[in-house]
């Protein structure tokens, strides 16, 4: 067993990343006394707020254009990224030990072209990628062989499905040895007092938590417009739909959905996220897409998955129930597979859960506590970084100069390179 684990991840927000790695160390750090657990962020950053206090749990203060380094002997933990971007405040020695865990399914993918509706083109369309990327076979040819390093090593592994094949897809590799993390979510915090439903009132409240961004906005605008027209079939309903989270879509949302009158749409603004739970105990039905839909998993509520898209959705896409997402996929970049025509699958979705409520709420228990409960996560964790053996000096030199791709990128964003 590795006696000591570093988390890196400066950030402020209670965003995804920051908040599974501090749920982990603390969780690593109470039930294993012997395990020295470290973060690196900023003072006052997410991690370093919401670290309980243990002997055993070490702060290590991220100052931006400062070196930090982790503890000597630690095993470094952090979300996988493009090597170009490796921190240049972050020193580490030839002998630390790495572990990579792909936590977006386009964190090991490059940006080819650097102007935001241009990469946004780029990502949505994989046939004009293939002709960009004809203009990059050095930076491709580094990019796989530095992820078949981390595998080779058991220093790489994917929440879900999703991640592993857009990588497997974007940089052409053949990924033979399928190795997931999934990523866990608190039982029940304990300032909640919530008891499972068991059948549902007149008035349904669904629930909608997450940023308000463009991958995430155009699905949930298509949902809510989806329960609109579906809602005169069931006319002894009365649907509200609750949307906590804010971000740059915000407004174009609130426009996109005006017009759905059948639906009472009551909009929170951000929340903090030791809020959530109190929030979701009165939601009925929970539309989320990642570890949001674990929130409302973990309570037993039943979770209708939505996937990311970067354009308005126009056809028939297909919901499902968390529960029948296969290989841990919390969302997966929607493509053509993701729709059937003239399918009613929300409208039965909605229909099941009316009529059992129960069942379908312990289905998705089930599942959470199956796959995602953070004691379950915590253990497998702790085995799978206990097998790594990638190491820093097993990465090449040339694996983190920067591509001219990314001076010019830099430049348009008006950065230093």
């Amino acid at each position: 067993m590795k006696e000591s684990i570093c988390f890196f991840f400066p950030y402020y927000e209670d965003s995804g990343v920051p908040v599974l790695f501090y749920r982990l160390a603390n969780a690593i750090a109470a039930s294993n006394p012997d395990i020295q657990v470290s973060v690196i962020d900023f003072e006052n950053g997410s991690m370093w707020r919401n670290l309980i206090d243990l002997p055993n749990i070490n702060k290590v203060k991220f100052e931006v254009n400062e070196p930090v380094s982790p503890p000597y002997g630690s095993v470094l933990i952090m979300q996988s990224l493009v090597p170009y971007y490796w921190p240049k405040e972050l020193i580490i020695k030839p002998d630390q030990r790495l572990f990579f865990w792909n936590l977006h399914p386009h964190n090991l993918i490059p940006s080819l072209l650097p102007l935001p509706i241009l990469r946004d083109l780029v990502m949505s369309n994989f046939d004009f990628y293939k002709i960009v990327a004809k203009l990059y076979p050095k930076l491709l040819r580094k990019l796989k062989q530095f992820v078949e390093v981390l595998l080779s090593n058991n220093g790489l592994y994917f929440m879900d499905k999703s991640n592993l094949e857009l990588t497997e897809k974007y940089l052409y590799l053949n990924i033979t040895n399928r190795q997931f993390l999934p990523v866990p979510a608190d039982f029940v915090s304990k300032e909640v007092n919530y008891k499972g439903k068991t059948q549902l009132n007149e008035s349904i409240k669904f629930g909608w938590i997450g940023r308000l961004c463009d991958f995430k906005s155009h699905i949930l605008i298509y949902a809510i417009q989806c329960l609109n027209k579906i809602a005169s079939n069931f006319e002894d309903r009365k649907f509200q739909f609750h949307i906590v989270g804010s971000g740059p879509m915000e407004s174009y949302i609130k426009r996109e959905v005006s017009k759905c009158d059948s639906i009472e749409i009551v909009y929170h603004g951000y929340l903090p996220h030791k809020q959530i739970d109190n929030f979701l105990k009165d939601v009925d039905i929970l539309f989320a897409m990642g570890t949001s839909a674990l929130e409302g998993a973990k309570l037993g509520i039943p979770t209708i998955l939505l996937d990311p898209i970067l354009k308005k959705v126009n056809d028939d896409y297909v919901f499902r129930m968390l529960q029948d997402t296969e290989e841990y996929d919390l969302g997966h970049f929607i493509s053509n597979k993701d729709f059937i025509q003239n399918n009613t699958s929300l409208n039965d979705l909605l229909v099941n859960i009316f009529q059992n409520y129960e069942t379908v709420s312990n289905d998705v228990l089930t599942y959470f506590m199956s796959n995602h409960h953070l004691e379950k996560v915590k253990d497998t964790f702790l085995e799978k970084i206990d097998n790594t053996t990638l190491t820093y000096s097993k990465l090449r030199a040339d694996f983190f100069e920067k591509p001219k791709l990314l001076e010019i990128y830099n430049l348009v964003r008006g950065l230093k390179s």
